[in-house]
Order: structure tokens, then sequence, then C-alpha cells
């Protein structure tokens, strides 16, 4: 699967210090432990009445200095989501001075905004799912300005949708770099979404900088490959366990 090489961010969430909390309580950003993964918490609880959120944000540095290519991948464990039409949907916002790309994540599937409609915009048929781990990869192309980018959507390894409008100009004046992470849980209490990791660059992640050991000689893995069950899979991502947490190397 491309993943993001990290050239701007490699966020793992073993703590959230960086980010700046703006949850409507009662909802909740928690730093925590679920399925032996260090990741973000954000449960809604009993925040349906007041339509309340989950809501953590910081600024990264320059989304604009990556150039035309934004890779952006994470990994996600939606515990109880809702509709988009309920708003009980995970949002994700990652802004330049000129440009927004905006995510949902619904019962009802995977949705982009354009800067016209975030709504209307569904990618693929019902994409998301709970209960479940699911690894995300965005490969946003601005060669041809903001009012034509696009992005292309890998979902678990596999090329999901090419080219989806993600044309959201926002005029100047918005933030570069600022990240915005939202549960919210308007119509149902106790929405809730785990984040593993979360990691923005400028490329995908080049495996050809990852050695093995052949012999008491290290060599450089420009491919890889497992056998199971006497069939030759290839390798598409790999993790480390440092001191008893798992840490995804690509």
């Amino acid at each position: 699967m491309p993943i993001s090489n990290a050239s701007l961010l490699d966020e793992d969430f073993s703590a959230i210090g960086d980010w700046t909390n703006n949850d409507e309580a009662p909802a909740t950003s928690t730093q925590e432990t679920f399925d032996g993964e260090e990741t973000l918490c954000q449960d809604t609880n009993g925040g349906a009445a007041g339509n309340d959120s989950a809501h953590i944000n910081r600024d990264i540095g320059s989304i604009e200095g990556l150039g035309n290519t934004i890779v952006i991948s994470f990994k996600l464990y939606h515990d109880a989501i809702g509709t988009m039409a309920n708003t009980d949907w995970c949002y994700m916002a990652f802004y330049r001075s000129d440009w927004l790309l905006e995510m949902a994540f619904a019962s009802d599937g995977l949705f982009i905004g354009d800067g016209v409609d975030l709504t209307a915009n569904e990618v693929g048929a019902d994409l998301v799912q709970q209960n479940v781990w699911q690894e995300w990869t965005f490969i946003v192309d601005l060669s041809g300005g903001v009012e034509s980018a696009v992005c292309d959507v890998y979902l678990n390894n596999i090329l999901q949708a090419s080219d989806v409008d993600c044309s959201y100009d926002t005029g100047g004046g918005t933030q570069d770099g600022f990240v915005q992470l939202i549960q919210h849980g308007w119509t149902t209490d106790d929405r809730i979404t785990y984040i593993d990791y979360l990691k923005i660059g400028d490329g995908v992640l080049d495996i050809s900088n990852v050695q093995i050991n052949i012999g008491d000689s290290w060599k450089t893995a420009t491919g890889m490959q497992i056998n199971i069950g006497d069939s030759w899979k290839t390798v598409t991502g790999m993790q480390i366990n440092v001191g008893g947490t798992w840490k995804t190397i690509f």
C-alpha cells in the first residue's frame, strides 16, 4: 500500500500534548491504548443533545511547502459512527492558505469536499466500516492549481478511486498547515473513533531504504515477499515491536 513518507508530520498518538483541545463537553479527545495500539480516542459521550463534538487541532507547519503533491495516510477504527445526514461522522480537514482538503467518514460512506458540497460527494460505495481497522492513503495532485485539485484514494492497499475532485479553493486567508480532527455526534450519543497514526508528506515511502540481513550481510530491499502457506505474498506494510508497542515502518 502506498503510505506517506511523513516528511512533514509523523504522528503516532503516543501523546497528544502538541494538539490544541477544542472539545465541546461532554465530548472528549484523549490518548488511549486500544487494541494494542497507542491512539487518539475521540468520544462524543452524551453530546447529542447539545450537538457537541470531540475536536482537536494543530498547526503542523507549511503544507504549501510540500509542493504540488501531498500524501496523507492514517489508520482509523470507528467503534461507533452514524450517517452524514445525522452529523454523526468523523471529520478531518487539512488547510493550505488557499485550499482545503476535507473528508468525512460515516456509516454510509466516505465523502470528500469539492468546495461546493461535502455531503453529496461520496467516494466509492459504503467504504467505511465499523469495528475494524482501516488504513487510508490520499494522494493529492495540485499541479493544475487549487481549482483543479484531485486525489487518489487507497483503502487497505487497494485503489478505490482516482482523480476525485477536491478543488476546495478557500480564496486565501486560511491558515497554512492547520489540521482538524473531529468526531461529531449531533444526533446519537457515544460516537467513537480511534486514530492510530497520521502521516503527511510530499510523496510515498520509498521501501528501497529498508534493509534486511541475509547471511550476515545487509541487503537493500527493493521489493519484499513472505511465504504464507506455500504461497509468496508481496509485503505492503511492516511493523516493528518497540518496548511492547507495535510501530508502523511502512
